[in-house]
C-alpha cells in the first residue's frame, strides 16, 4: 500500500454521532498503525455538525473539513470528499458508524492479499452480517445488492455498502455522476467495466446508536433502477467496440 491513508466521512445533521468521533472513529483509525488523514464532507447541516467537526479539526491536524452551504446527497458528498483527498489510499465510512471503523483492518489486509484496486467491505459474506442492522436499511440493501448482482454479475455481493478501500488514482480517474446513495454502486460497477481488479472481505452492519437515517426508499431505488439501465447500455458499448477492435485485428 501507498504511505498514507485518507478516510472520508459524509456528514448530514450527525450532531449527536460526531460528538462521539473522538473515541469511536479517531481512536480505531490510529490503532490501524499507518498513517491517515480524515476527511469530512458537512453535506449541508443544519445542526450542530459543522461546530462538532470543527472542534476535531482544531484537535488534530491530520483532520479536515470540507462544508457544503447546502444539502447536495451522499453522492455529491462523497465526490467532493475524494477530491480532497491527498493519500495514495482511499477508505470511507458512514457517520453514523454502522460499520465499526476498527473493520477497515480487514479491507486494508485484504488489499495486501489481492493487490486489488477496490476492496469492499461485505455483509452479504456472512451469516449474520446484516441481522444486527435495522429493517429499515437492511430490505433494501438486500433488494438493491441482489438487482445488482443478476445484472452486472454474481460474483461480487456488495454494490451498495460505503465501507470501502479504494486505490486513489483509480478511483479518481472514474466518470462518476452519481448524486445519491446509488453511488457505491456506481464506483463498484465502474471498477468492474475498466477491468480494475475488486475484492471483498466480510463485514458487520450494525444499528445506528443516534439520529435517523437519511436514505429514501422509495427515491433511491429509482435511482437504482436508472443507474443500471445506464450501466447495462455502458456494458453494451465497451462490448460492442471489443468486437469491432476483434475483427478488425482479424481482417489486417
Amino acid at each position: 500500500m501507498g504511505s498514507v491513508l485518507s478516510v472520508v466521512v459524509p456528514c448530514l445533521n450527525e450532531e449527536r454521532n460526531v460528538s462521539r468521533f473522538e473515541t469511536a472513529l479517531v481512536k480505531p483509525l490510529e490503532d490501524l498503525g499507518v498513517p491517515f488523514e480524515l476527511v469530512f464532507v458537512d453535506d449541508g447541516s443544519r445542526d450542530g455538525t459543522f461546530r462538532f467537526l470543527s472542534r476535531l479539526v482544531d484537535r488534530h491536524r491530520n483532520v479536515r473539513v470540507v462544508r457544503h452551504p447546502s444539502n447536495l446527497g451522499l453522492g455529491m458528498a462523497l465526490r467532493t470528499g475524494f477530491a480532497s483527498c491527498g493519500g495514495d489510499w482511499i477508505a470511507t465510512l458512514d457517520a453514523d458508524l454502522t460499520f465499526r471503523p476498527s473493520q477497515l483492518r480487514n479491507l486494508l489486509r485484504r488489499q495486501r492479499e489481492t493487490g486489488a484496486d477496490l476492496v469492499s467491505g461485505s455483509p452479504f459474506l456472512r451469516p449474520k452480517g446484516l441481522n444486527q442492522a435495522s429493517w429499515y436499511r437492511r430490505l433494501p440493501s438486500a433488494a438493491a445488492n441482489q438487482l445488482y448482482r443478476r445484472v452486472l454479475g454474481g460474483a461480487f455481493t456488495s454494490y451498495t455498502p460505503i465501507l470501502r478501500l479504494y486505490r486513489a488514482s483509480a478511483l479518481k480517474s472514474l466518470p462518476l455522476k452519481s448524486r445519491g446513495f446509488e453511488i457505491n454502486a456506481e464506483i463498484a460497477a465502474r471498477f468492474m467495466l475498466t477491468g480494475l481488479k475488486i475484492a471483498e472481505t466480510p463485514a458487520l452492519l450494525t444499528t445506528r446508536r443516534h439520529g435517523v437515517s437519511k436514505l429514501s426508499p422509495l427515491k433511491e431505488t429509482a435511482r437504482h433502477f436508472l443507474l443500471l439501465a445506464k450501466l447495462v447500455r455502458e456494458r453494451g458499448r465497451l462490448s460492442l467496440a471489443g468486437f469491432s477492435r476483434t475483427k478488425k485485428g482479424r481482417r489486417a
